[in-house]
């Protein structure tokens, strides 16, 4: 499973979810401190497009309250951008 290709494909998305900024991608997924590395191959596939700025605030407000304060849910767009994937992948 080469997950690195989906990644690529989350960072080269036009903009951020919440502004035009350029992404990097977040994983909604982490393994936190000490976790289990051999794992993060899979959440990968959680990845969703934030620009630093956004992406740190979300690290610094938490999910609950990033999600209120923009009027997005972080996992539904997650599924979107993974099926988009999918879907670009398949037409090839």
């Amino acid at each position: 499973m080469d997950t690195k290709k989906y990644l690529v494909y989350t960072d080269n998305q036009p903009s951020c979810l919440v502004c035009n900024r350029k992404p990097g991608h977040h994983h909604m997924e982490t393994i936190g401190s000490g976790g289990d590395r051999r794992k993060q191959t899979i959440k990968d596939y959680s990845a969703v497009n934030l620009c630093w700025s956004h992406h740190n605030e979300l690290g610094t407000i938490g999910k609950s309250k990033f999600e209120q304060k923009y009027k997005i849910n972080l996992w539904q767009e997650a599924f979107k951008l993974l099926r988009e994937y999918f879907i670009k992948k398949g037409e090839k």
